[in-house]
């Protein structure tokens, strides 16, 4: 490593749940990620990261220009950048102006196919491609209802995925690398299709997880009707747990590709001199109430796990329970690295600036012609409206989030469909607490919260041209 010039290696997962790793207190003692919790054990695990949107585009688009959706413009799966904003500068072409190399492998799913990587070579990333290699192998495959997703594709024993490619491009450049260098291995697991192979594929069958089912008793309005177009109510408890095991599955096949990275890295003599990220864009509802997916700020969905280690440098074994965002990632990482952030970066250093008291998640636009499944066109509200805005806020105690904007208007009180959680006194965030009397104050501030947030974003910003413009440019949902 050239003196004050670390290396920074970034491991990204696809609709990764905190709670399917280990070291964030799994609940079944069965599912075991050893590696990532080895990673956590050399580093600074966040117990309270949340998306900036938990739907990839805005999430992914945050990560990496460290802005948030409300400031980009880009708040769904529509994700482009709306015109009159501009696209923001992204962390990677700040360290390769400053003489990283920058390199990804795998998924990147940005608006508008951008890429801010000198090097960055999408094979082994494709879902297409996943359903191929399980359509060869003439392996059945079950889906959901709804929107159609495969959750139980087991490939035999010896069967590579097609993902694995990634794996071997970063061991392979870490092994020829020239420091300093950004790299990052981008996967599309645990998202779906869930095409896995064996051992992987059934090494959790017969564990039994403890999945709430009743679809009324989802937390509010926004997600209930979620859950009616995703009809994740329709699958029977046998298939339920499936989905579960086959999901906890490929997260044990994600963790041996994170242990193969890190062994590389060692082997290479590089652990010291690099700052080795985990994280992911957004979790998934497996079967919750009804809902799959992401979309909702139910914690299935919005929380996610960031681990961030460099031995010697940063603590290691540290667990921080103050807030951080997507957006946060970026700041962080030039900050680690000596590197100053851009002018329009709106996240935070982790390790330099004070914690926040709120951090804010967006969901849609709520224009007229809004879809909760934009790149497909479907999806409006149920009552032929397009599909509405939502805005989240959460303190270290509280998550406070409404629907902001239906149809290209600002939403009534009475319309917003308001759901407050303490999670201290209800971690599952079962529980809406926006009529007891008790909280109140707590409502009254974050509801101005919410609605100040909802503002910076303008009304109009997309319209029906717009959607059919760009529509489809940005991938799966």
């Amino acid at each position: 490593m050239t003196e004050g010039r670390p290396n920074v290696l970034w491991i990204m997962a696809d609709e990764l749940r905190a709670d399917a790793l280990s070291c964030y207190g799994n609940a079944h003692p069965e599912v075991r990620t050893p590696n990532m919790d080895a990673l956590a054990a050399s580093g600074v695990l966040f117990e309270r990261a949340f998306a900036s949107s938990p739907v990839c585009v805005p999430a992914r688009q945050a990560m990496l220009s460290g802005v948030s959706p409300l400031i980009s413009g880009v708040v769904n799966n529509e994700g482009y950048t709306p015109a009159g904003f501009e696209p923001p500068e992204m962390f990677p072409e700040i360290f390769a102006a400053a003489g990283w190399s920058t390199a990804s492998y795998g998924k990147e799913h940005l608006p508008g196919g951008r890429s801010p990587w000198q090097l960055d070579d999408h094979t082994g990333s494709g879902m297409p491609e996943l359903l191929a290699v399980a359509r060869a192998h003439g392996v059945p495959m079950r889906r959901s209802p709804g929107i159609g997703h495969v959750y139980d594709a087991v490939l035999p024993a010896g069967a590579a995925t097609g993902s694995e490619v990634i794996t071997e491009s970063v061991i392979t450049a870490l092994a020829a690398s020239e420091s300093p260098f950004l790299l990052r291995a981008s996967y599309v697991q645990p998202h779906k299709p869930m095409v896995v192979p064996e051992p992987w594929a059934s090494r959790y069958e017969g564990v039994e997880f403890d999945v709430p089912r009743d679809p009324d008793a989802a937390q509010n309005e926004f997600e209930r009707e979620w859950g009616r177009l995703t009809r994740g109510a329709e699958l029977s408890d046998d298939e339920l747990q499936l989905s579960f095991q086959r999901y906890h599955g490929c997260v044990a096949w994600l963790d041996d590709q994170v242990g193969r990275i890190l062994e590389a890295l060692d082997l290479a003599g590089l652990r010291e001199s690099t700052i080795v990220v985990l994280g992911t864009d957004h979790g998934a509802s497996l079967g919750e109430h009804g809902i799959l997916a992401k979309h909702t700020f139910a914690p299935e969905s919005h929380r996610v796990p960031l681990i961030i280690s460099w031995p010697g440098t940063l603590p290691a074994g540290q667990r921080r329970g103050d807030l951080a965002v997507s957006e946060d990632l970026a700041t962080t990482v030039l900050g680690l690295a000596g590197l100053p952030r851009a002018s329009t970066m709106t996240g935070r250093d982790l390790f330099a600036d004070p914690a926040p008291d709120t951090v804010l998640s967006v969901i849609g636009y709520g224009e007229p012609s809004s879809r909760a499944f934009p790149n497909r066109d479907e999806g409006g509200w149920r009552d032929g409206r397009g599909w509405p805005q939502r805005v989240c806020a959460r303190t270290v105690r509280y998550r406070f989030d409404a629907t902001t904007r239906r149809a290209g208007e600002p939403v009534s009180v009475d319309e917003a469909g308001a759901f407050l959680a303490d999670t201290v006194l209800d971690p599952n965030e079962r529980v809406n607490r926006i009529h007891d009397p008790s909280y109140s104050d707590v409502a009254e501030a974050l509801a101005e919260t919410v609605s100040t947030a909802a503002a910076r974003l303008p009304v109009g910003v997309v319209d029906a041209d717009d959607f059919d413009r760009t529509r489809g440019r940005t991938g799966a949902v």
